[in-house]
């Protein structure tokens, strides 16, 4: 189980495949890739795989979560820039001097905040999924209804509850403490995650596939809009069906849809 260790903060990760085009994973909220990605990585009798002969991955759990915890996870306005350099120097020591990134949920807030700051070509291009770079009524209210982790989907629920080693308080108290944090969200990123859209979203320079399930219940479609019509290469792509987890109930069209991006950029 290797992990890299930055000024005492533990970072593990998993690696899959051996491609030549290495992309970055970054989990949700207290995700790892087992409680996330289970689909796309396991390639045991499942053909919904990603490809592992043409693509690495690099699968990372971010600081405070998974195995990456103590210590603790540090909520406030930095909070997703230390996590895109923690990803970033990862990388560096990994020896990965090009690479895509893919997010979801609040990996995507990391991510896009990483292609962000990663200016020197080393991002070759950025796939983003049920991500909001500003809160609204509806991220809000929907965001904070799942507090209680007894309204989650319950096998979604037990991948999460065994990236924990079974503890099912150590789930709900994380959870708990990350939705303080959103409730906060709008006080805490006035100007969105990326500050004023001059410096922040216009110059995310990397091709940019931004995917959205039409009945995601947390991020609704303005704020999807919001960061297409301002990165500069972004590409929206809509599944009408799907939801927040689209990548985990249409595996199918996610993995076609994914690595067609990722073999063109």
């Amino acid at each position: 189980m290797p992990k890299f260790v930055l000024s005492g903060q533990p970072i593990w990760y998993d690696k899959f495949g051996r491609g030549p085009h290495t992309v970055l994973l970054i989990p949700g909220a207290i995700g790892t890739g087992k409680s996330d990605f289970w689909i796309q990585l396991d390639n045991t009798d499942n053909e919904h795989h990603l490809d592992f002969e043409q693509f690495t991955f690099i699968c990372v759990e971010l600081p405070g979560w998974g195995r990456s915890a103590p210590p603790k996870r540090n909520y406030d306005s930095n909070v997703f820039k230390y996590d895109a350099q923690c990803c970033i120097e990862l990388m560096e020591y990994l020896e990965y001097r090009s690479y895509s990134v893919y997010g979801w949920s609040d990996g995507g807030k990391v991510a896009i905040t990483l292609a962000r700051l990663a200016t020197d070509g080393t991002i070759r291009s950025l796939i983003l999924q049920g991500v909001f770079t500003y809160s609204s009524p509806y991220s809000s209210k929907h965001i904070s209804w799942s507090r209680n982790i007894d309204n989650w989907d319950r096998k979604q629920l037990s991948k999460y509850i065994e990236s924990y080693d079974g503890c099912r308080h150590r789930v709900a108290q994380l959870w708990n403490v990350h939705i303080n944090f959103n409730e906060k969200f709008n006080e805490i990123f006035p100007d969105g995650i990326l500050g004023p859209l001059e410096d922040g979203l216009r110059q995310v320079k990397p091709p940019t596939l931004v995917l959205h399930g039409d009945k995601d219940f947390f991020v609704d479609l303005d704020q999807v809009n919001h960061i297409v019509e301002n990165v500069p290469n972004a590409k929206l792509i809509r599944f009408e069906d799907g939801g927040h987890n689209l990548h985990q109930t249409e595996p199918a069209r996610f993995k076609q849809v994914i690595e067609t991006f990722l073999t063109k950029h």
